[in-house]
């Protein structure tokens, strides 16, 4: 079938390449094999193969703290050795919002909000527009002093406000929404020593939410369960469909836009005019459809009949009719 010069479609890969990686490799990037169901096995030697003899809710508790641990060290080393971060720029030891993105990331591993998508760009759209209000209010020299609460400045809680919620307005644009990102927009307005980050504050929430992504692979693949269940969305997003899902979507196209059509087995009729099709339902007794009826389908319809073949213990095949005269109705073979 030809495809749209806008279809994304030809972009896509022909089949999931993590298949193709030894399975120990592939369960870090959250892969698992086609039908295998949660829990899942975890790896298949000691200590983690004995997880299988432990309720698995013991099991989430552990990985859960563990995860949450370490992330937090991680991130809390990386700022505080001798980096641009803190030499150059006294970054924070750490952003505070990413503790509430780790009981999401290791103790909601199968949340939507959880997912590498919602948590690096959730925390990175929020900071962008925290950091981008904010130096608006900065050109006024005093902003830096209204931050030590004092006194009532309007400044401040204004663009306290401004800040996160419009971090959550484009969460909510981009498709990656993380609750925990909204602190992070908020960080950027009202806190002295990010504020004095500037642009910098990006990078610093970047490598932030990197480093945990890159930890949760590892400590949430460990045992019984998967992380992430998907990169970018669910379903096949960066993978082209197989074509039994095709067949099975466009017969289900079918039959809602010829609802009412009886099709003889082992018979195809000629769709490549209206005039064709009403007389090929009258030849097996189907009731007629009115011209507005047929008309409402034609789009779904034009679809269906670029080829389509279905394999139901008979081959059943509609074509469209040659472009120089009227098309007479083609019987093909049982396949």
């Amino acid at each position: 079938m030809s495809e749209s010069p806008l279809s994304l479609e030809r972009f896509k890969l022909k089949r999931d390449y993590r298949a193709s990686l030894p399975p120990i490799v592939s369960r870090f990037i959250g892969y698992r094999p086609p039908g295998e169901e949660s829990p899942h096995k975890p790896l298949p030697f000691p200590p983690f193969s004995w997880l299988v003899h432990i309720p698995l809710r013991y099991e989430v508790w552990l990985f859960a703290w563990v995860g949450s641990f370490g992330a937090m060290l991680l991130i809390e080393a990386i700022m505080s050795s001798s980096t641009a971060f803190r030499d150059d720029h006294s970054a924070p030891l750490i952003v505070t919002s990413f503790g509430a993105s780790a009981v999401l990331v290791f103790a909601a591993v199968e949340s939507p909000l959880s997912q590498p998508r919602n948590l690096v760009l959730g925390h990175f759209v929020s900071a962008l527009i925290g950091t981008a209000i904010t130096r608006l209010w900065a050109l006024n020299p005093r902003y830096h002093g209204y931050l030590d609460n004092q006194s009532f400045h309007g400044n401040t809680f204004v663009n306290g406000a401004l800040s996160m919620a419009t971090s959550a307005l484009g969460q909510l644009i981009i498709g990656a929404v993380h609750p925990p990102a909204g602190a992070t927009g908020l960080n950027a307005a009202v806190l002295p020593n990010i504020v004095s980050l500037s642009w910098w504050y990006l990078p610093t929430v970047l490598v932030s939410s990197l480093v945990m992504l890159g930890w949760a692979l590892l400590v949430n693949n460990l045992g019984r369960r998967r992380y992430p269940m998907y990169w970018w969305a669910p379903g096949q997003t960066f993978v082209r469909a197989e074509p039994t899902e095709k067949d099975e979507r466009r017969l289900h196209e079918l039959e809602e836009t010829e609802r009412g059509l009886a099709v003889t087995e082992g018979h195809a009729f000629d769709t490549g005019s209206e005039d064709n099709r009403d007389n090929a339902i009258g030849s097996v007794g189907a009731p007629r459809r009115s011209h507005s009826s047929v008309h409402s389908g034609s789009h779904q319809r034009r679809e269906l009949e670029r080829g389509l073949s279905i394999s139901e213990g008979g081959v059943f095949t509609w074509t469209r009719a040659p472009s120089s005269g009227g098309g007479q109705p083609r019987t093909d073979g049982i396949a």
